[in-house]
């Protein structure tokens, strides 16, 4: 279905990346509302990704319109998911899982060789935190790299123009890439 919907999506997509820019060019009640359409961008990424899988699998389109769309969604997702503190989040999470579990499945005396448990069980949790934080914090840098470059208002708007363009000449069985052919 979603392969179908493409051009619109493409059209759509294009619009959702301009509509910052244009928001601060409109004034009144229509550049509110291009500000408000800019905040789905992370919706409208979402779709986008999601048409450019689909549209992959099924290899309906020639291969810019998945390049297309796979950048211009993770330019519109990774903006704001770059604030989020993931790795943060995953290690405290493993580190409570290890933690939990070694309390409730071997749980130990209130000293092992003259050291409270207090302390193993703060080591269980401290290591395998502190080590799922370290490889993902890598991970959510070039994240935050990636959306720093394709979330810009520069790059999103050009994406954006890009967008919608593709998405016309789709809609008359037409590319971007057979008008340079």
């Amino acid at each position: 279905m979603l392969t179908g919907l493409a051009p619109y999506i493409l059209i759509f997509g294009g619009v959702v990346a301009i509509s910052k820019l244009l928001g601060f060019f409109i004034k009144g009640s229509a550049g509110k509302v291009l500000k408000g359409l800019g905040y789905l961008g992370i919706l409208v990424g979402a779709l986008l990704l999601a048409t450019g899988v689909v549209v992959l699998l099924d290899q309906a389109w020639s291969i810019d319109v998945w390049v297309l769309l796979v950048v211009t969604g993770l330019g519109l997702v990774l903006k704001p998911l770059s604030k989020v503190p993931f790795s943060a989040l995953l290690g405290l999470i493993v580190g409570l899982v290890c933690a939990g579990l070694l309390y409730l499945y071997f749980p130990l005396p209130a000293t092992v060789l003259g050291v409270s448990s207090l302390w193993i069980y703060l080591a269980v949790f401290l290591v395998p935190a502190l080590i799922v934080f370290v490889i993902f914090k890598f991970a959510e840098d070039l994240a935050k790299l990636f959306g720093m470059v394709l979330g810009s208002w520069p790059v999103l708007t050009i994406l954006g123009f890009l967008c919608i363009a593709q998405g016309i000449l789709l809609l008359l069985n037409q590319s971007l890439l057979s008008l340079f052919a």
